[in-house]
């Protein structure tokens, strides 16, 4: 298994000993569904263990609402892979966009919107405790 994908959006990394998916997306990308479907549908080049995901999202990347209207995680394995899954928003109308979006289309596993990498990364290490 690869260690560092690089997608359109993204730069995705496995890290904690293949425990932690890491994605930060890139500044200046505005974010849209190929483009997300990309870095979730890869994922598993990462590895196809169960762990856990860390997304962030910089400033001004979550404006399109577009990206609000498709499940993004029920067209893949995420269901199966992931134990716990933790994103992190640079700016309020990505915080409200991400947390509109997971209470209408609420994962099978716990997920929280965060805007403290370190709060962040202490709840996904208590998850996969």
């Amino acid at each position: 298994m690869l260690s560092h994908i690089a997608t359109q959006l993204a730069d995705m990394f496995l890290t904690m000993d293949g425990r932690l998916i890491e994605v930060p997306y890139k500044e200046g990308q505005d974010l849209d569904i190929s483009g997300l479907m990309e870095a979730k549908l890869r994922r598993e080049e990462l590895t196809t263990e169960r762990c856990a995901m860390l997304a962030t999202f910089q400033p001004g990347t979550l404006a399109d609402l577009k990206v609000m209207e498709v499940g993004h995680f029920g067209r893949t394995n995420a269901n199966a892979q992931l134990v716990a899954l933790a994103v992190i928003t640079q700016d309020d109308l990505g915080t409200s966009m991400a947390e509109i979006y997971y209470t209408y289309d609420p994962q099978t596993f716990p997920t929280q919107v965060f805007r403290n990498e370190d709060e962040a990364r202490v709840w996904i290490a208590e998850r996969l405790a």
